[in-house]
C-alpha cells in the first residue's frame, strides 16, 4: 500500500513516515463548506488537519467580535495552533474557519504523537513553529518600527508582509 501521489506532492514529509500509508488509508477526506468553524478557543484538539484543497483562516477574536488574523493554512501547509495543542495537550487558543469549500484529512491525535518519533515528521513540525515565529517577528517589527500610514500604503500597494499569509498588521 502506498500514498497517493497527490498527497505526497502536497505533504512530501509523509514519505518519511513508515506507517503513513496504513494510517491515512483508513481516514476519509472531510469536505467542509465555506465559513465552517473548524475549531474555537477552549475546544480540545481532536487531530491534525492536512489541507487538500481550500483554506483555513486562523484568527483571534475579541469579546467585542473584532478579529485579528493570525495566518491561513493552504493545501500542503499545516496549522501551528493545532500542532501546539497536540504537542502540549492543551485546548485551542484561537479559531479556525474555512475561507472557501475545503477538503481535509484529519490525522488522529494519537497518530500525530506516534509520528513525532520519526525524524522527518518531527523536523516538519519543528519547521512549522520556526516559520510561524519568523512570521510573528516580521509582524512585530512592522508594528514596532513602521508608522501606520506607511504600513497601510505598503498593504494597499501589495508590498506589505512579504512572504506571509496574512495582511499587514494595523496598529
Amino acid at each position: 500500500m502506498s500514498l497517493p501521489d497527490a498527497l505526497l506532492t502536497l505533504y512530501p514529509v509523509l514519505g518519511g513516515v513508515p506507517d503513513a500509508a496504513t494510517v491515512l488509508d483508513g481516514i476519509a477526506p472531510v469536505d467542509l463548506p465555506a465559513r465552517y468553524l473548524l475549531f474555537t478557543e477552549g475546544q480540545p484538539c481532536q487531530g491534525f488537519p492536512l489541507v487538500l484543497s481550500g483554506a483555513i483562516r486562523v484568527y483571534k477574536q475579541a469579546e467585542n467580535g473584532r478579529e485579528m488574523p493570525l495566518y491561513r493554512v493552504l493545501p500542503g501547509e499545516s496549522c501551528i495552533v493545532t500542532s501546539g495543542c497536540l504537542v502540549s495537550s492543551v485546548t485551542y487558543n484561537a479559531r479556525g474557519v474555512t475561507d472557501a469549500p475545503t477538503q481535509i484529512l484529519v490525522l488522529p491525535a494519537h497518530a500525530f504523537s506516534d509520528w513525532l518519533a520519526y525524524p522527518a515528521f518531527r523536523d516538519y513540525v519543528l519547521a512549522l513553529f520556526a516559520d510561524r515565529i519568523g512570521d510573528l517577528m516580521q509582524r512585530v517589527q512592522e508594528v514596532a518600527f513602521h508608522r501606520l500610514d506607511a504600513r497601510l500604503a505598503a498593504a494597499l500597494l501589495g508590498h506589505g508582509c512579504s512572504g506571509a499569509h496574512y495582511p499587514c498588521a494595523a496598529g
